[in-house]
């Protein structure tokens, strides 16, 4: 690793986990002050790419072509969100009936944010896209890793909900209460006359161009600059393996406050599990495809069905959990789905 690698590096670490684990303390103290803390889990996922730009940056060469008014709108955008987040803190708001005034606060900033920079990446020259790495390749292969996750997504899915019934005794109650979920689910709204849950499934792949930002803010970090990082000194296989586990530490402090309060141990392992398995399959995907808008749609999806799963158009379905360590064996089992493609032969190049 030369001189300027091993700046960057440094410069990521200090930006995508440094951050992280000082706002923990706040996060801390907004927890013993009983205020939402989504505000700062929506920052929380633009420092890894954060960290990747203020790098680029930092070491751009003169003559190197990069999309810098992108990159000053993601800096601007992600500095907002992180005064919001502490501004919750130190000057809490008391709840519009249910709405928190600063997550929507951020989360009008991630709109805000995420408009102009798709358009910029868009229209940005070659070169830029290029050595920015977010050149759409390879489209009609990207496409079918997508359909891909999707299939997969869903048969983790009723695999879990299959396994949880098996342990419970009766698995058809189980998919019975789950089909109960989705048919209340289902049920119009009486003022707009549809369905909220149906509503969300529709308009989901037009949000991604209004929310995209949150999750480039990721997978930029994750799987465009860590990922080869690792790789190159670990290995295919124990480098993206490495990743997966340092993606979950990164979760911890949402782990233990955000995602649950009371079960955070069965939470964070659960995190582990999660991060490994996912990240086997969106780092295959990204080897594959070289094309970062992969993961970065992935990542989109994945979280948000995890909402129309729990047949629920609330997105606070995500805070405030309640894991057991019965679920851990469940999660293991489901994630075989993901986990198989470590076989793959990308991941057995130099190996």
């Amino acid at each position: 690793m030369d001189t300027k690698e091993k700046k960057s590096l440094a410069i990521y670490v200090a930006i995508a986990y440094g951050i992280t684990f000082l706002m923990c303390f706040l996060m801390k103290i907004g927890l013993n002050k009983g205020i939402d803390l989504t505000s700062f889990v929506n920052v929380q996922m633009m420092y890894p790419a954060l960290g990747v730009i203020i790098a680029k940056l930092d070491t751009k060469e003169s003559e190197e072509k990069l999309p810098i008014a992108g990159y000053i709108i993601f800096i601007v955008g992600t500095a907002l969100m992180m005064i919001i987040a502490i501004l919750s803190v130190v000057f809490p708001i008391p709840m519009i009936g249910t709405v928190d005034v600063y997550n929507l606060i951020s989360q009008i900033v991630i709109i805000l944010m995420s408009v102009p920079l798709y358009i910029i990446f868009w229209v940005c020259n070659k070169e830029a896209k290029e050595n920015a790495g977010i050149r759409r390749k390879n489209i009609w292969l990207s496409v079918g890793m997508i359909a891909l996750f999707i299939v997969l997504y869903f048969a983790r899915f009723a695999i879990g909900n299959t396994l949880s019934g098996m342990m419970k005794g009766n698995i058809a109650a189980e998919w019975n209460e789950w089909f109960g979920k989705l048919n209340t689910a289902l049920q119009p709204d009486s003022t707009t006359g549809i369905s909220v849950w149906l509503l969300t499934v529709i308009t989901l792949p037009i949000n991604f161009f209004f929310v995209f930002s949150a999750f480039f803010g990721e997978e930029y970090g994750w799987r465009y600059y860590l990922q080869p990082l690792l790789q190159k000194k670990l290995g295919m296989r124990k480098g993206v393996l490495l990743l997966g586990l340092v993606w979950a530490v990164w979760h911890i402090g949402a782990d233990f406050m955000f995602y649950t309060t009371s079960d955070g141990p069965q939470m964070f392992v659960g995190q582990i599990i999660t991060c490994i398995s996912i990240g086997i399959f969106f780092g295959y995907a990204y080897m594959k495809t070289q094309n970062i808008w992969v993961p970065v749609i992935m990542h989109f999806l994945n979280n948000n069905m995890v909402i129309i799963l729990a047949a629920s158009a609330d997105a606070n379905v995500l805070q405030n959990q309640s894991v057991s360590w019965a679920d851990i064996p469940i999660a293991i089992v489901q994630s075989l789905v993901f986990v198989a493609f470590i076989m793959a032969k990308e991941y057995r190049k130099a190996e």
